[in-house]
């Protein structure tokens, strides 16, 4: 008897506007793949955490992103992507 293995969350198809664009290529060269990493967690994610279409707005990694989602189409659609600051009295 053979067993199909689990299937596989259907992934979100994540795009960015052009003012997403310019942010991110703004991004130190450092910090870019922490960025690719967030996109790749809200692809994979599907930002269960807000419903609906939004706009929405998570912080993740030291990332602010705010975003549309289309449940239907599987696409998040990143509108703006900005580092958060610290704030003096945080820790590193």
């Amino acid at each position: 008897m053979s067993t199909s293995p689990p299937a596989l969350p259907p992934y979100y198809r994540v795009d960015l506007t052009p003012e997403a664009w310019r942010e991110v290529g703004c991004v130190p060269a450092k910090d870019f793949q922490v960025l690719q990493d967030v996109m790749q967690l809200l692809a994979v994610e599907g930002t269960p955490y807000e419903q609906g279409e939004g706009p929405h707005s998570i912080t993740v990694a030291g990332f602010e992103v705010q975003y549309t989602r289309d449940d239907v189409a599987r696409i998040l659609t990143l509108h703006r992507v900005a580092r958060v600051l610290r704030r003096p009295d945080e820790a590193a």
